[in-house]
């Protein structure tokens, strides 16, 4: 699904990607965004050896400091599952509002998360960003880019858009310059954001990147 302007975030607050919103026939919601990924053998090759090393990597960090740190290790070990949410949709696909997985109204709007005036003062600085980009003042776009960044830090949405926008700029875009997301080499200097997807995806614990799932 492509959403440019970010509807997603502004309406359900969507601030990473894979995330799934299970709605019914009614229109009700019935889980709100949460992250959700098909199973891994639906996964091509590259993606299904790059997760798997990644997963093995992140266990053998945790194992390591274990001991010393089990607060931690038990962090860096709490992202998501990507083997059972497929199966959580087929169950409740087939049971409907019987199905476990299924919530309430009332626990969908007590675990959907009010917006702090600091998230909406980062929504309006990205909303008015992007703006700006799309009119061509580019310069003028990025410190409210910057802004939003510092305003909602867990905005990983927020983040890849600046950081991809910028990127397919200094990749001189092309069919993979939209996937450059950092400073190429020997030009960090010139880049205008204090992060960059490598370095902040590569030191955030899986729990901060993709939350684990509620109840699954």
């Amino acid at each position: 699904m492509l959403d440019p302007t970010h509807q997603l975030d502004a309406l359900f607050g969507v601030v990473n990607i894979p995330n799934v919103l299970w709605i019914d026939e009614d229109g009700i919601i019935v889980r709100p965004p949460e992250p959700g990924w098909p199973p891994g053998d639906d996964y091509p090759d590259w993606l299904r050896s790059y997760l798997d090393e990644r997963d093995a990597t992140v266990e053998a960090k945790a194992k390591e400091i274990e001991a010393d740190d089990p607060e931690l290790a038990a962090k860096l070990r709490g992202g998501q599952d990507r083997d059972s949410y497929p199966d959580a949709i087929r169950d409740w696909a087939e049971k409907g509002a019987d199905s476990v997985y299924a919530l309430t109204p009332d626990q969908v709007v007590e675990r959907s998360q009010g917006r702090s005036p600091d998230e909406s003062a980062g929504a309006a600085h990205f909303e008015l960003a992007n703006h700006l980009w799309r009119a061509g003042n580019q310069e003028a776009a990025i410190p409210h880019f910057n802004q939003a960044h510092q305003l909602q830090p867990g905005n990983w949405t927020y983040k890849r858009q600046a950081w991809s926008l910028v990127g397919n700029e200094k990749a001189g875009g092309g069919e993979l310059g939209r996937f450059n997301q950092g400073p190429l080499p020997g030009e960090e200097a010139e880049w205008p954001f204090a992060g960059n997807f490598t370095e902040e995806a590569g030191s955030t614990p899986a729990a901060d990147y993709y939350p684990k799932t509620a109840d699954l």
